[in-house]
């Protein structure tokens, strides 16, 4: 048929993201149970490929993704998706955890203190304190 993309050819940009994904979500056969199916593999290469393109990425930053697109879908259908692709529906993050990386920044945080002093003789000295 003229005009229908292919479901299974998965768009380079973010408008064609949209494009792809738009009006798919209307299952061609009725039936109990039948809605959901053809929803999760209309959705499906939209969402293996935010995925693949932004790896640090869980399955919750791509169902907002999916919903600024326009892509109605509930977060268990990606993450659901994620894992039948063989995909962690987590995160993927190379690099230290917060803890490691707070103590490997420990050596270059800078402490300072500003206070004002009053003197015997009445005047008032500004103290700018720094500590490593």
């Amino acid at each position: 048929m003229e005009g229908r993309r292919d479901p299974d050819a998965a768009p380079s940009a973010r408008g064609g993201l949209a494009r792809a994904a738009e009006g798919s979500f209307a299952p061609d056969v009725a039936g109990p149970g039948v809605a959901g199916a053809a929803r999760r593999n209309n959705v499906r290469p939209v969402v293996l490929q935010l995925a693949r393109e932004n790896e640090s990425w869980g399955y919750r930053r791509i169902h907002g993704e999916l919903a600024g697109l326009g892509i109605i879908v509930a977060p268990s259908t990606v993450w659901q998706i994620l894992k039948d692709a063989g995909i962690g529906p987590e995160p993927r993050r190379d690099g230290p955890g917060q803890a490691e990386f707070l103590r490997s920044q420990a050596q270059a945080i800078l402490a300072l203190d500003f206070f004002t002093a009053d003197l015997l003789n009445g005047t008032k000295v500004y103290v700018l304190v720094t500590w490593n």
